[in-house]
């Protein structure tokens, strides 16, 4: 599997009212956990094969009752960061149609609690901020891997019966865009090419 690291262990145990709301939301036969991180208060950031959660429970993360899940496919997450300063910090997830607004760990506002706030986990400590910064590594190859998987399936695989060669030599126009574009990589953009080439 691409982009977990190996020195540093992202699956830990979540406090019980987290882990009981994560049990309800996957899917055992057909979802694997990869990343599942403890933030500062009752908040856990859970990756899967398939998608990103964050689950919130607790006074502190503003859920006097039950919990709170933001679910995002990788397909569609913008990007994920970690901002830390001096003694805390925060994990944020950005989506489309969000608006991200800074935040801070000491805050009493709604706004820019990062407790309260459903794409974002609190940091209190460097080495959560470090395991949180690698959880970010694996989210982002996830992301570059499914939206390399929708760009292939983008591209039809059928050749057309007037011209089969004008057809191949525009698909492969639209392969090299998408290389260009950084959505595919070398070795996709060959093996597509290849396999072009061979129905010519």
């Amino acid at each position: 599997m691409t982009g977990i690291p190996t020195d540093l262990n992202l699956v830990e145990t979540l406090p019980d009212r987290i882990e009981a709301a994560l049990s309800q939301l996957l899917v055992p036969s057909s979802e694997t956990v990869l990343v599942k991180l403890k933030g500062a208060w009752k908040e856990g950031l859970i990756c899967t094969d398939s998608r990103v959660i964050i689950v919130k429970g607790g006074y502190m993360a503003g859920q006097m009752l039950g919990t709170n899940a933001f679910q995002q496919p990788y397909a569609n997450i913008a990007g994920v960061q970690v901002q830390w300063h001096l003694m805390s910090g925060y994990f944020e997830l950005s989506a489309g149609g969000m608006q991200n607004t800074r935040k801070s760990y000491w805050s009493q506002d709604r706004k820019s609690d990062p407790a309260k706030a459903p794409n974002c986990i609190s940091l209190n400590s460097k080495g959560q901020a470090e395991r949180f910064r690698q959880a970010c590594s694996v989210i982002l190859g996830r992301i570059d891997e499914a939206r390399t998987k929708v760009a292939i399936q983008a591209v039809p695989a059928t050749v057309v019966e007037t011209d089969p060669s004008e057809h191949i030599l525009s698909t492969l126009e639209r392969l090299g865009k998408l290389k260009e574009d950084g959505v595919l990589t070398e070795h996709e953009f060959l093996a597509k090419k290849a396999e072009l080439l061979e129905r010519l």
